[in-house]
């Protein structure tokens, strides 16, 4: 296949053993790894991309919502999969398909262990989450005392794991109040386990608290999101960009001195002989509008070429002036040269939203 004829977004499989490899070294042999894959694996696709991850080693996989479980399954993918938002109209969805609830409250709970009854399941793995500082969704102590006097009566579940959420484990400003989570954490979780006579998976750690605090709350299984995309929260040299936006130039012209650029003239040509390149991709591929008018640079044929004008829906201008670019030449928007971390840093975001924002309709591409 020629990538050099169309936008796609270029995923390397090189990088993502190289990023799993450098998290894993921070775990015990025994320790489990999920990885999110949510949002679309973060814009790296949901069904190629899981088993990629199943392939090298991964043990679990989460996603927010039934809908991107279900695709992980008609992928044939196997790996246990958490649907960390499922919504209770959904869980007989989620049985169907094999998927495992996060359950946050006794509402939660009670309605799941009602229709896994009702489906005939026995010992169905679920998911307790606990809220030890996130506020946003789990269990905290009373809901937990609750819990345990309804689970000996609910024979269709079984804990399979229980786990928390931190709040700023990548900011050591936080450092204390992520150590008051941890110490939460222990309390919340141990006293759910001492009311149990088997052992479900704990986890706590996400992508900067591997990196920050393996040595202190590791635990059985860890949690891998933006990290594994490429994103370190100790030195970003550390890891490999996992994805490359790319796009091919449609035309390259001269444009005179004194004429404008794109929609509502915004671009203005203030010197002679400046040399335009339309590329093809615009906001609705994900290349957010307010990098236009050369708040950004992209890169074509190792040199950097900054936007001109507005971003259009399905294309964009650059200034290649001096630059020698012809029609089918590639353009990176975003990869090694710039990164999502610059252009994040460019639009006063995270690189989440950057590489969550490239559209389904950008073909994703699996490079070995």
């Amino acid at each position: 296949m020629n990538t050099n004829l169309f936008t796609h977004l270029a995923i390397s499989i090189p990088n993502i053993r190289y990023n799993l490899n450098y998290f894993r070294s921070f775990l015990n042999q025994k320790t489990k790894l999920l990885v999110l894959v949510k949002a679309y694996g973060y814009g790296h696709g949901i069904g190629e991309f899981s088993r990629i991850l199943e392939d090298n080693g991964t043990d679990y996989l989460a996603v927010a919502y039934p809908s991107e479980g279900v695709a992980i399954r008609q992928a044939g993918v196997n790996l246990p999969v958490i649907v960390l938002s499922g919504g209770m109209e959904h869980y007989e969805t989620l049985i169907k398909n094999r998927l495992e609830p996060s359950l946050p409250c006794m509402d939660a709970f009670k309605r799941f262990a009602s229709v896994a009854a009702a489906l005939g399941e026995e010992a169905y793995p679920i998911h307790i989450k606990l809220d030890t500082g996130m506020h946003r969704l789990g269990f905290e102590q009373d809901g937990l005392r609750t819990l345990t006097q309804e689970l000996p009566l609910a024979r269709s579940v079984r804990i399979a794991s229980v786990f928390s959420h931190f709040v700023a484990s990548g900011d050591p400003q936080h450092d204390d109040f992520t150590r008051t989570q941890m110490a939460r954490f222990e309390a919340l979780s141990s006293f759910l386990m001492n009311h149990l006579d088997y052992k479900p998976i704990r986890h706590l750690l996400n992508s900067p608290g591997i990196e920050r605090f393996s040595k202190e709350a590791q635990y059985d299984m860890v949690r891998l999101g933006i990290g594994i995309y490429g994103m370190s929260y100790v030195d970003k040299s550390l890891l490999r960009p996992t994805a490359y936006l790319k796009t091919p130039v449609l035309q390259v012209k001269t444009i005179a001195e004194g004429e404008t650029v794109g929609y509502a003239r915004a671009g203005k040509i203030t010197r002679p002989d400046t040399r335009i390149a339309t590329l093809a991709i615009g906001y609705a591929d994900g290349v957010n509008r307010h990098l236009s008018g050369g708040k950004a640079c992209f890169s074509v044929n190792g040199h950097r070429a900054p936007t001109i004008g507005n971003i259009c829906m399905d294309m964009c201008m650059i200034d290649v002036t001096g630059i020698d670019v012809k029609p089918g030449d590639m353009v990176t928007v975003f990869g090694d040269d710039p990164t999502i971390f610059e252009l994040a840093e460019i639009l006063g975001t995270i690189p989440y939203e950057i590489l969550t924002s490239v559209a389904h309709r950008v073909p994703r591409i699996y490079v070995e």
